[in-house]
């Protein structure tokens, strides 16, 4: 017993050394680890506020009322006022504005008359997405503006009923998950680079000959590169915290759950290593999968809307109960129908399966 503490503290302290003699590889894990939060929210960034030109011709009190309508309607609109002259040039010359809304000369008076008001708008059609963005929420701002004003005929309302008491906007609930994704990279890039490594550089032949299992130095060398993956993850949550406003429901399981998930994320990184043997096709490899099951694994909305199948294909994904897990903790949310502790049960899972294959590869490398 004692023999095998010492080789996989031995391991973890020959690992740690190596870290400190690649100071390259440290800046670039932690600039990594920034750089991938800031990724996934991209497009969260991108797909909401369209820049929209708005032109008030009438000035009222009741064209003020509209255009508040159409501040609040959510994550629709960037309002810039502009005139008809400059809303024109901006949107058609330079192609900078997705769409122009024209509030008419005389909408107030007209509004208080009881009479039809068109709204103008102009819409950059050349991309669906954003165009249809544009078609949902400009109705909406228009029901919202006569439902408070109470206008007669109106005989159809809504009355929502929340399943919670808060919202999650879009962007916070994809950097709940992006720091799952965070971890995946990091933890297990750096363990499948170690463990590969042994056999680049035929280490693993002084392994073999040794008097305690090879797999246990490099359970150690795992271990190392956990301890670097948790200061990286560290900086990305320091990031979200403070760049992004993010309040965690539950600090202290919010960081349990990330410490799990480069535990886990690293045995599987180490199971990779062990079968491929080489440190850059292993690196790509990685690199090359998260995204892809990043996507299948309600990172971007729960999986279980998508349909049956996607639903079905995100549980061969480690990252669909991570996520599952995080959001829960980040922002009391439960994404998946499963229960938490089977989401815990299914990584434990996926850890000691990773490790078997870990143990499997490096012994046939090793013989």
């Amino acid at each position: 017993m004692r023999k095998n503490l010492r080789a996989l503290l031995g391991g973890m302290n020959a690992e740690l050394s190596r870290l400190r003699r690649s100071r390259l590889l440290i800046a670039l894990v932690l600039v990594q680890s920034v750089t991938f939060l800031i990724l996934v929210t991209l497009f969260g960034m991108t797909g909401a506020y369209a820049p929209t030109a708005l032109v008030n011709n009438d000035n009222g009190p009741l064209a003020q009322v509209f255009i508040n309508s159409l501040e609040n309607d959510h994550h629709s609109f960037n309002l810039i006022f502009m005139n008809n002259e400059t809303a024109a040039r901006e949107m058609v010359a330079k192609g900078d504005l997705v769409a122009m809304i024209v509030i008419p000369q005389g909408f107030s008076e007209n509004i208080s008359e009881g009479k039809t008001v068109p709204i103008i708008v102009f819409i950059d059609n050349i991309n669906s997405d954003l165009t249809a963005d544009i078609q949902r929420a400009v109705p909406s701002a228009v029901m919202s503006f006569g439902d408070g004003l109470k206008f007669e005929g109106v005989n159809v309302g809504v009355v929502e009923t929340d399943s919670y008491a808060h919202n999650t906007s879009f962007i916070n609930y994809m950097i709940a998950s992006a720091l799952v994704l965070d971890a995946l990279i990091i933890s297990g890039t750096l363990s499948a680079f170690s463990v590969a490594e042994e056999f680049e550089s035929k280490t693993a032949k002084i392994l073999a000959i040794s008097p305690v299992p090879p797999l246990i130095p490099l359970i150690g060398r795992v271990m190392a590169t956990a301890l670097v993956s948790a200061g990286a993850i560290a900086i990305t949550v320091f990031v979200a915290l403070v760049g992004y406003g993010i309040s965690p429901a539950q600090p202290f399981e919010m960081v349990l759950t990330l410490l799990f998930c480069i535990a886990i994320f690293s045995c599987i990184g180490a199971a990779l290593g062990a079968v491929m043997k080489k440190t850059l096709p292993v690196a790509l490899f990685v690199l090359g999968i998260t995204l892809p099951l990043f996507l299948f694994s309600g990172s971007y909305e729960p999986q279980r809307f998508d349909g049956s199948l996607i639903w079905g294909a995100a549980h061969f994904s480690p990252e669909y109960y991570a996520v599952g897990l995080m959001e829960h903790a980040v922002f009391n949310l439960k994404v998946t129908p499963e229960p938490l502790v089977l989401l815990a049960l299914a990584l434990v899972g996926w850890g000691i399966g990773a490790l078997v294959l870990a143990w499997f590869f490096s012994r046939r490398g090793f013989l």
